[in-house]
């Protein structure tokens, strides 16, 4: 058992798994140093192009404007529901109602969405108008601020 001892030569590391790690280290350390300069840097300002040009999410031009014809309540009751017709002919409902009016601005925003606003009153706007659209209503956009 002796000599089989002396013949095993001791285990020594292959040479190009010390290359791989030694690459393997330095390119850590370059990614750890690369990251610290992008912190300690920080991002570059923007350019004075497009400083300019404010940003407006909810800003927007006018693609359409439509006129609807809404139907409403008509109350023609049969005889099982003479009740409930005598009670809306009470409450102020007429027999044969004046059709309402549903104005639609479709609205194609500066980021490529489209919004469509619907309102009871006719618009100011047409095809073409620079308009905002906040809170669910289409209004003119500022020139001079």
């Amino acid at each position: 058992m002796d000599a089989a001892r002396k013949d095993v030569a001791p285990p020594q590391s292959p040479v190009g798994l010390v290359i791989l790690t030694a690459i393997v280290m330095v390119a850590g350390f370059a990614m750890v140093i690369a990251w610290f300069a992008l912190v300690i840097l920080g991002q570059p300002a923007p350019s004075s192009a497009n400083s300019k040009v404010p940003i407006c999410n909810v800003c927007g031009v006018v693609e359409r404007v439509g006129e609807f014809e809404r139907a409403s309540l008509q109350l023609i009751g049969e005889q099982n529901e003479g009740f409930v017709v005598l009670l809306a002919r009470l409450g102020g409902v007429r027999a044969e109602p004046a059709p309402m009016r549903l104005y639609e601005t479709a609205v194609l925003h500066d980021d490529g969405s489209v919004r469509v606003v619907r309102d009871w009153s006719a618009p100011q706007w047409k095809q073409g108008d620079r308009v905002k659209v906040v809170r669910g209503r289409v209004e003119p956009i500022a020139l001079n601020r």
